[in-house]
């Protein structure tokens, strides 16, 4: 059940503030961050959703583990967690003043908002395109492959 939300910033920036929500049930004291292998972020917070505490992060033979406040130790337990960063992307540029955005998404629901004063000119995949509460555009995208992962191109322009 995971869901990621990718907030693109200024696109001659190539920064994405990224927000992921998701369950984790594996049984232990620590919640390994599966998604950390394929998102590089910056300035990383991973905060328990069940106590609004931020978890302390430890990194060991390449994967990334939260500490969990209470360990999951029964078949009905999970952690709600929420990892937060900054992500610099090179498949998030501006080609001839368009927008572009292009990544795998990873995970079952993803949502793309873009800056403030672009509209979405092209989608690769199915979605959902719509106006958040502050005007901006986004593209909401729901993953039913089974490989778990799909590449998208959104592409956009200027608004009026």
């Amino acid at each position: 059940d995971i869901k990621t939300l990718y907030d693109l910033g200024a696109p001659d920036t190539g920064r994405i503030a990224v927000e992921q929500i998701y369950s984790d049930y594996r049984k232990g004291p620590r919640a390994r961050l599966d998604s950390l292998s394929y998102l590089a972020l910056k300035d990383l917070k991973v905060i328990d959703l069940d106590t609004a505490r931020e978890l302390t992060v430890v990194r060991e033979r390449g994967a990334q583990f939260a500490a969990l406040d209470v360990p999951i130790v029964g078949d009905r337990q999970s952690a709600h967690l929420k990892i937060t960063g900054t992500l610099a992307a090179p498949g998030y540029t501006l080609v001839g003043g368009e927008l572009v955005f292009q990544r795998t998404l990873k995970g079952l629901r993803n949502t793309v908002v873009l800056p403030a004063g672009w509209e979405v000119s092209a989608v690769s995949q199915s979605g959902t395109i719509g106006t958040d509460r502050s005007g901006r555009a986004f593209v909401s995208l729901i993953n039913l492959n089974a490989e778990n992962n799909y590449k998208i191109t959104i592409r956009a322009k200027r608004g009026a």
